[in-house]
């Protein structure tokens, strides 16, 4: 793929603009192009971006049981799309098992103890939480 430096910055995406990208999946013929309409569907239309970068505290859980922790995302409001991703290792036997946006301003985080003995004591951990809003 060519490599163009000190390249102008865009406003917006519009749909007959596109993107160069290297497809990792034809090693052979990676270099590609995609136009703006293709990044989301048909007449969906995102109309904002909230995100959150800080700590959530997990629960203690029991073995093999679930727990929720919440997130203040200001702005969020339920139906909002919701990407969660932690910053630190999830530690062991814990698993992300849903996340939500559960009421205004509110992110839920379901996590589950995958032990069937051990408890998990609990603990905050770094995550990043990016909230979408389509119409």
């Amino acid at each position: 793929m060519s490599r163009v430096t000190d390249l102008g910055e865009i406003d917006a995406l519009a749909d007959n603009d596109y993107l160069y990208v290297f497809d990792a999946s034809t090693p052979a013929a990676p270099d590609k192009k995609i136009p703006g309409s293709k990044l989301r569907p048909a007449g969906a239309v995102i109309t904002s971006y909230l995100r959150y970068a800080s700590t959530i505290t997990i629960p203690a859980i029991a073995a093999a049981t679930e727990g929720s922790a919440t997130i203040t995302v200001n702005g969020a409001q339920v139906g909002d799309h919701v990407i969660f991703n932690m910053q630190d290792a999830l530690p062991a036997d814990l698993a992300v098992t849903m996340f939500r946006v559960s009421a205004a301003n509110t992110v839920q985080v379901r996590f589950r103890n995958l032990h069937t003995a051990n408890a998990y004591a609990g603990a905050a951990l770094n995550c990043t939480a990016l909230v979408i809003r389509s119409t």
